[in-house]
């Protein structure tokens, strides 16, 4: 259970996004910034900040949740979908990264992004959340299919360590999704196997 007087998820979860997107991102790259409203825009300012991790600049796109209808979070998520796959259409590299400790949020940006055809396999999505992975069942299917990996918070660890998790395709079980790599601040990003970010899941 996420207490809301935790501190925000960004603001833990910055060093690890900046440190994986300045592993993944090439010199056209931009990243659209997905939050469900409770991220302050001071710590939004804090990712991208560098040349490194988005040389294009940052999208920001924000759907509130807390005390909102789930229809209308539902429409605002569709809009939001249209305009995120609009803005890939038009981009050479986009990394989608999208913040959230509501299970519910992220299922309906799950069910959305399939629906709404936003992530081809040159848009890479990285989800970030203090949840845990029974908690994110419901992501199973965009993991799987898309080039995408999950960045998960452990929430009781001092100091900040967070995991990195893809899942491969037609791999139906939770034993099945694979950690691929580390962050700590004090270590910065450690693999524990062969598998890069975002590694090709449908070669031959």
């Amino acid at each position: 259970m996420i207490n809301v007087k935790d501190p925000e998820l960004l603001s833990l979860a910055s060093g690890a996004v900046d440190a994986v997107l300045s592993r993944v991102s090439r010199q056209n790259c931009s990243v659209l910034l997905l939050t469900d409203g409770t991220t302050s825009s001071t710590t939004v300012l804090r990712v991208g900040h560098s040349d490194l991790v988005a040389p294009w600049g940052v999208g920001v796109f924000e759907v509130a949740v807390d005390g909102q209808d789930a229809n209308v979070t539902q429409a605002q998520l569709s809009w939001v979908v249209d305009k995120a796959r609009r803005l890939r259409q038009v981009s050479w590299c986009v990394t989608m990264v999208v913040v959230s400790d509501d299970p519910a949020f992220l299922a309906a940006f799950a069910e959305w992004s399939l629906k709404g055809r936003l992530l081809v396999w040159s848009t890479r999505l990285l989800a970030v959340t203090r949840l845990s992975l029974p908690e994110l069942h419901h992501l199973h299917k965009l993991l799987s299919m898309t080039n995408s990996m999950l960045l998960i918070v452990e929430n009781n660890s001092r100091p900040i360590r967070c995991s990195i998790i893809i899942k491969l395709p037609f791999l139906q079980h939770d034993t099945q999704l694979m950690q691929v790599a580390s962050w700590t601040q004090q270590q910065d990003l450690k693999f524990g196997g062969h598998l890069p970010l975002f590694p090709e899941k449908f070669s031959k």
